[in-house]
Order: structure tokens, then C-alpha cells, then sequence
């Protein structure tokens, strides 16, 4: 039901510059196990219903503002198992080192935090589409990222009983930034004077379908594009609030208005567990 108002036309909120310096949503710390270091959000001070895991790299951590709010509204206390620059996978990005041993680390240490956590039902994950991962002989990167995610998967224990991938968002450009700028400076929509094509923007994720393609539907998927884009366009600004931080992470405001909207689309993926 899309909906106008023109109050909103030229707002942008937060600045370009604000943003730079806007941190994810809030998380606190809790006991460290090794590589994996967990802090924990949504319902604290009550019972909770259930707890569940948000768990991959910085797409991950971005995604934590709209799950908070999935979160208080279902009384759940989640846990944010998330580490900048590493998916879960057994596909490492081709990263320098020492970055990419200890993602390899990481990555063998987050199942067994989960084992030692059987209460932990249920596990978000999204992760950075794009880079590059090691390819066997005549395999394309997004089939090695592919089998990356279905492996680590594999490797949850049965206590993970769902996997629901939060589809990774369209990136914008290095020159976005300032066009938004520029575009609130002379008073114009900086949304549709700095949108970005949609061919371009939007890069196939290997981890949805990973999910596709796993059996007895332990893992599904979620997809906010429609929030972001259109058929041809996804825009920088969308109901007055600034969407990317940098060129590919969300703002902290911008991923808390979509909570509602990730609330619909996991309670229709909840509705299908039997």
C-alpha cells in the first residue's frame, strides 16, 4: 500500500556525513569463547519468549536494528555472533592475512558455541554478496560461495532446527554520497536524483540460494528489496531517511524502518514450521 508524504520529500535523515560515524544498533557484551565473541539485544529485564542467533559478518551486524525490533515484538532475546570481513561459510574471501585464518577460525569455533547453546533454535544470517572466494577447477565463484554456506550450515547442530537468510541489500556507488549531498543543497529529491540502477545495484545471493536448494526446509530466506527498489531503480533515500551508511551497509535508522516489514515476512516464514 504505498503511501506519499510530501513532508518527507526532501529530508534526509541521517546526513551522508552523520552516517559516517553512526554505529550499528546497540548490543552488550557477553562471555567471549575463543575467535567467537557475542553480545546480546532485543528483550532483557522479562522472560523471553525463545532465543534465537544473528549470525555472519558486517551485513549481519547491520541487519541487527530491524531484528530488534522483530525481536521485542515476538519477546525473543537474540544473540549477534557476527565478525567484520567473515561469513559464515567455508568459502573464505580471498582476504590477507592474518584475516583470512582467523575467519577459518571463527568459522570452526561458531558451531560449537552453538552445540554448547542447544537453546538457540533458530539462526538469521546475511553476508556480502560479491568478492572473491578460492574456486576449484572450473567453478565459478558463486557456486564455491554457494557450497561455502551449505557446508557451514551443515556443520550447525541439529539444535539449529531454522536458518532464515536475510537477503543481502543493493549497494550504492562511491559518488553517492556526495550526490545526496549535493541533491539536498539544491533543494531536490535526493532519493530519485541519486537513484542507481537496479541491474547494477542488486547482486544475486549465493546464501538465498543455498537456502533454496537445502532440503527439509531448515533454512529459508527473506527478501526487503522491494523496500529499497523498483523494477528499474533502487534508491539512496527512501521516506526521508538516508539508506547506506558507506556504499554498502545500511543506517542504523534505515534498518529499523524496515523492522515491521522484516517482522511480516518472518512470521509468514514461521507460519510453514511445522
Amino acid at each position: 500500500h504505498p503511501c506519499a508524504n510530501p513532508s518527507l520529500r526532501l529530508k534526509v535523515v541521517p546526513t551522508p556525513l552523520q552516517a559516517q560515524s553512526e554505529p550499528n544498533a546497540p548490543c552488550t557484551a557477553t562471555t567471549r569463547t575463543g575467535y567467537v565473541n557475542p553480545c546480546t539485544f532485543g528483550v532483557v529485564g522479562r522472560p523471553s519468549t525463545a532465543t534465537v542467533a544473528l549470525l555472519g559478518d558486517s551485513h549481519a551486524s547491520h541487519w541487527r536494528a530491524a531484528l530488534e525490533v522483530v525481536a521485542h515484538a515476538k519477546g525473543w532475546r537474540a544473540v549477534s555472533i557476527t565478525r567484520t570481513g567473515c561469513a559464515f561459510s567455508t568459502a573464505a574471501k580471498s582476504v590477507t592475512e592474518p584475516g583470512r585464518s582467523q575467519c577459518r577460525r571463527w568459522n570452526a569455533e561458531v558451531p560449537r558455541w552453538f552445540a554448547a547453546h542447544p537453546s538457540v533454535r533458530t539462526v538469521f544470517v546475511s553476508a556480502i554478496t560479491g568478492g572473491a572466494v578460492p574456486t576449484a577447477r572450473g567453478q565459478s565463484s558463486f557456486d564455491a560461495e554457494l557450497s561455502g554456506f551449505r557446508r557451514a550450515w551443515a556443520q550447525l547442530p541439529a539444535s539449529v532446527q531454522h536458518i532464515v537468510v536475510i537477503r543481502d541489500p543493493p549497494k550504492a556507488r562511491a559518488a553517492t554520497a556526495d550526490c545526496v549531498t549535493r541533491a539536498r543543497a539544491a533543494h531536490v529529491p535526493a532519493g530519485t536524483a541519486c537513484a542507481l540502477p537496479r541491474a547494477t545495484a542488486l547482486r544475486n545471493d549465493p546464501e538465498v540460494v543455498a537456502a533454496r536448494l537445502t532440503a527439509h526446509q531448515r533454512a529459508q530466506s527473506v527478501d526487503l528489496t522491494k523496500l529499497i527498489c523498483d523494477r528499474r531503480s533502487c534508491f539512496p533515500v527512501v521516506g526521508g531517511v538516508l539508506v547506506y551508511k558507506d556504499i554498502h551497509h545500511l543506517t542504523t535508522v534505515f534498518a529499523t524502518t524496515l523492522g515491521p516489514f522484516l517482522l511480516r515476512d518472518i512470521n509468514h516464514v514461521m507460519s510453514t514450521w511445522r
